[in-house]
């Protein structure tokens, strides 16, 4: 028994962290985030990815913040209507909130009918909201 349990006990703490890029995409994907980033403006999205960026990293400290910053380069920096620049902010965002399992879950909630349907009802709520508000 007590072989058993070491057996056990070994897969389960040999499984390993799941691939934070690999389940961002997934995540990503699965949201249609690509679509809704394009509806903004026909893909023509002014983004000030400074502000984002200053935004996103708000947090973090500054050793961090710099290598953030220079692993994204210049290019996603410098062009204001750049939609990388948006699925980059999205992405530091997203990554600086949920862990890789976390991100795994939810990636694998969105992946199905329901989650998205719950993800499309969520921002048609948002909007219905934000109506309201102005």
């Amino acid at each position: 028994m007590l072989i058993l349990f070491s057996l056990a006990f070994m897969v389960c703490s040999a499984q390993s962290e799941p691939n934070a890029e690999l389940e961002f995409e997934r995540f990503y994907n699965a949201l249609k985030m690509d679509e809704i980033f394009n509806g903004l403006g026909g893909g023509n999205v002014e983004v000030d990815t400074k502000q984002i960026l200053a935004d996103t990293l708000k947090d973090l400290p500054e050793s961090q913040k710099q290598l953030l910053i220079n692993a994204m380069g210049t290019s996603v920096l410098a062009e204001p209507t750049d939609m990388s620049a948006a699925k980059m902010a999205f992405k530091l965002k997203i990554l600086s909130l949920l862990t890789p399992q976390e991100l795994k879950i939810a990636a694998d909630f969105y992946s199905t009918n329901i989650g998205l349907k719950a993800h499309r009802a969520i921002i048609e709520a948002e909007v219905a909201a934000s109506n309201v508000l102005d």
